[in-house]
């Protein structure tokens, strides 16, 4: 505690917070404490949980940060089309494998949430040098004319991704993406995924998964 010794006017003697004040001769001088780094504390069992989720899940998140700013625009909400893709997904898509270990569930996993009418049973497969996506022709008034798809590519064990936006008209019910970039990773399991965005408002559907590539090496 700092003591005034000769009135408001006077010297200081004592601590003040983190600063000593002492006198030499006539002088008033001041010091301050070292500094005392916080002790880390251990986390908590279900801190442990929790931070491991998060982890799974922004790894998996990291490769397709710019297509979340479609699939999870919300114009009336604050928070990033990265932020709620993770809070989505946290809560539905990730399991635990064992006691405190995690992954993604991919068939439960969405880059994409909206009201439009989402694609009907989509199946992805390898054609040479592109995947092929399609799906059962929608009903006629349950998507807009200009809604056309969005398609994703993700390799997580390669923390890698390649997709497309604005693609074919949803009417069309085919649509390709190359993997050129991608055959490097020949052997490595790709999850493929499809959505409905509108050109004109940028509404968006749900995304669905068309299934579990293994690429091969293309002739």
């Amino acid at each position: 505690m700092g003591i005034l010794t000769e009135g408001i006017n006077g010297p200081v003697s004592g601590r003040v917070g983190n600063v000593i004040f002492y006198q030499v001769g006539n002088q008033t001088r001041a010091r301050s404490l070292p500094h005392q780094p916080k002790k880390k504390r251990k986390p908590t069992p279900l801190q442990a949980r929790q931070r491991a989720r998060f982890t799974v899940m922004q790894e998996w998140l990291r490769p397709i940060k710019r297509l979340l700013r479609f699939g999870f625009k919300d114009n009336a909400s604050p928070r990033s089309g990265h932020n709620a893709a993770m809070s989505y997904n946290l809560n539905k898509a990730i399991m635990e494998v064992t006691d405190g270990v995690f992954a993604v569930n991919p068939e439960a996993f969405r880059f994409s949430q909206g009201p439009l009418t989402p694609p009907a049973n989509p199946v992805a497969k390898q054609d040479g040098d592109v995947v092929r996506f399609k799906w059962d022709k929608p009903g006629p008034r349950d998507l807009p004319g200009g809604a056309r798809t969005l398609l994703l590519l993700h390799i997580p064990s390669e923390n890698t991704s390649d997709y497309h936006i604005y693609g074919a008209r949803a009417y069309q019910l085919e649509d390709t993406i190359a993997v050129n970039d991608l055959r490097y990773l020949v052997d490595s399991p790709c999850n493929a995924y499809i959505a409905f965005i509108d050109e004109e408002s940028g509404l968006v559907s749900n995304s669905a998964y068309a299934g579990t590539i293994i690429l091969e090496q293309n002739p």
